[in-house]
């Protein structure tokens, strides 16, 4: 059974300074003021720290309106922050794991699977506000507690827009504090905090928004919760079965055709095979063809080689032939000239004696 000991807020609302709301372990805890002296200012900040995502339910246009907007004589802030620390009575040392007594020298060490009774039956009216620590219903979450069986829910929102939660110090997600409440009447939506007026609405609401707050008081909404998940979850895994087959099929026709193109490359390769080997008789047979060829012209080669020596011999002895020939021809050329010269001489002196 978890209690209500200690609510601190800074800079939620009208709670600008750091403050500290300690609660007793029995009975009940009534906070009374004048109007405007910000009661409904502490419901809210649980409501707030317990997930509540709704700005009008926080009575606010935007979720920043919750953070100290400022005063003549304050400035603004930029941090709103409610931390709200829960007891189990019945926690004991017997509920901590061997794996976190080996983690003994932390400063805090954590129980594992404790077994949460949460109040349900405790409200916070808006009007003369009332926090009740009252006994509830068995939450059956596994929660982590400190070593002296407390757990501290912490949510803090900047002026930036950013936030964050914390669980025992530990930064955490929104669904896990949703989690840890399910089924509690703890949380948005639910019956343990009604704010003024929203008994009259309750009553004057539709059957089926009675009946909502009727199965969150008995405990159904968090198996509700837990279906409506379960079959997300199963439709979310037969649409990853179908995207599963769809793949499948495509990955099928992608080994068929796989399996063609291995089978065509196969194929190539053998007649690639072949080519090489019909390549390379038809190429030694060639390379023995013109090495007889390359052989027979080598014997033309020396062949014409000696003919060649023979004929430039016989070149040789006929120019020197020619060469004796014709100095013979330039002497008698030579001799023929002065016997011509003579010739004429004595023509002409044939011609003077005749006449």
């Amino acid at each position: 059974m978890l209690k209500l000991k200690r609510v601190e807020i800074q800079g939620f609302k009208s709670f600008v300074d750091r403050t500290e709301m300690r609660f007793s372990g029995s009975g009940i805890a009534a906070i009374v003021g004048p109007n405007g002296c910000g009661k409904s200012n502490l419901s809210d900040a649980i409501s707030w720290v317990l997930g509540e995502q709704s700005a009008k339910t926080l009575r606010g246009a935007r979720m920043e309106d919750v953070i100290f907007a400022g005063t003549r004589d304050r400035k603004p802030v930029g941090l709103a922050s409610v931390t709200m620390t829960l007891v189990d009575p019945t926690f004991s040392a017997d509920t901590i794991t061997k794996n976190d007594k080996d983690k003994s020298a932390h400063a805090e060490v954590l129980a594992l699977e404790a077994l949460a009774e949460i109040p349900t039956n405790g409200h916070a009216h808006h009007g003369p506000e009332s926090v009740n620590g009252g006994t509830g219903n068995k939450n059956g979450k596994n929660i982590l507690f400190a070593a002296n069986g407390e757990i501290t829910i912490t949510r803090r929102l900047y002026r930036s827009g950013e936030s964050e939660y914390l669980i025992n110090g530990r930064s955490a997600r929104l669904r896990d504090i949703q989690d840890i409440f399910s089924g509690s009447g703890l949380g948005p939506e639910s019956y343990a905090i009604i704010e003024q007026g929203r008994i009259g609405q309750i009553l004057s609401n539709k059957p089926q928004d009675r009946r909502a707050i009727i199965e969150e008081a008995a405990g159904i909404t968090k198996f509700k919760t837990k279906k409506r998940l379960a079959e997300a979850k199963l439709e979310g895994a037969k649409q990853n079965l179908s995207r599963v087959f769809d793949i499948l099929e495509e990955v099928s026709r992608q080994v068929n055709s796989l399996k063609r193109q291995a089978a065509k490359a196969k194929r190539h390769e053998e007649i690639r095979e072949e080519m090489v080997a019909y390549l390379r008789t038809a190429i030694s047979g060639r390379y023995r063809i013109l090495e007889r060829e390359a052989t027979k012209l080598a014997l033309d080669l020396n062949l014409a080689s000696n003919e060649y020596q023979e004929f430039s011999t016989q070149v040789t002895e006929r120019e020197a032939v020619l060469g004796t020939v014709r100095q013979q021809f330039f002497d008698t050329e030579h001799t023929l000239t002065a016997e011509r010269a003579k010739l004429s001489e004595l023509k002409l002196e044939a011609e003077r004696t005749r006449s």
